[in-house]
């Protein structure tokens, strides 16, 4: 395709893509000649990759470049954008290199491939042999990135923290994803057609990673309180498989209530 289908295609003008394509974000086109350049469905997946991780994760285009050399960066970036990024390094590799070597991760972690081998153990993350080296996927090395920020905070062999300490998020996780996928399934099957439902599930995940993270830090604050005051004890340990989960967290076995403004 020409540029101006690229144009049409993606919603970005010829100038911003030529500017992604100097920053190594965009593939060079294929130049027959030196007036001549064609564009294909990588470029478009590129472009769209680009954009989205813009748009829906406020990243910038040097911060995509710093990522996709494996490096960390200092502001916190949600889940969803390392999908983006896969598809932006399909889009340059193909679907075959979706990967990054943990030898480069070791530029700027130490840490990096034992922490990988000890998340990999727990089952969460696969680690790739290549001709290169050990690699993994750009979201599975997120999670080593993760681990790394834990570290620096504390949570270290020092202090008695391993990556196997996370197995318990890695079950919940299934179980939690397993419950989210049937259930909507079960209710979206035959009744919305698959791109709507891709949709919704594109605005409700992040939604529900919210909703569930705020869930967790009451429950969280709840059991600390409880512990402070002896009585964690007398708390029922919540079960994954009891229908209709945990009751919500209240004070004394009371509700809270706001005090009336005068």
């Amino acid at each position: 395709m020409k540029m101006g289908e690229l144009e049409q295609l993606t919603g970005v003008n010829r100038e911003t893509i030529r500017v992604l394509i100097r920053k190594g974000l965009v593939p060079a086109p294929d130049k027959p000649k030196a007036t001549v350049a064609h564009y294909s469905d990588e470029h478009v997946r590129a472009i769209r990759a680009v954009r989205n991780l813009q748009r829906e994760h406020q990243v910038t285009l040097d911060e995509i470049g710093s990522m996709l050399r494996g490096d960390q960066l200092d502001k916190r970036v949600d889940s969803p954008a390392f999908h983006h990024l896969e598809d932006l390094v399909s889009a340059h590799f193909g679907e075959d290199d979706r990967t990054i070597l943990l030898s480069t991760l070791l530029q700027s972690n130490p840490h990096a491939e034992r922490d990988a081998r000890g998340l990999a153990a727990l089952g969460p993350m696969e680690l790739i042999e290549t001709e290169e080296g050990t690699a993994v996927s750009y979201t599975d090395a997120s999670l080593v990135g993760i681990w790394a920020r834990m570290r620096a905070a504390g949570f270290e062999e020092s202090a008695n923290f391993f990556p196997e300490v996370l197995d318990h998020y890695t079950k919940s996780a299934d179980y939690l994803a397993y419950a989210e996928a049937t259930r909507f399934i079960a209710r979206t099957e035959g009744l919305i057609r698959e791109e709507p439902a891709a949709d919704m599930l594109k605005t409700g995940l992040p939604l529900m990673l919210d909703f569930f993270g705020l869930l967790r830090m009451k429950y969280l604050i709840r059991y600390i309180t409880a512990e402070s005051e002896g009585r964690l004890q007398d708390i029922e340990p919540p079960r994954l498989d009891r229908r209709g989960g945990a009751d919500v967290p209240r004070t004394g076995g009371e509700a809270r209530r706001r005090p009336k403004r005068a």
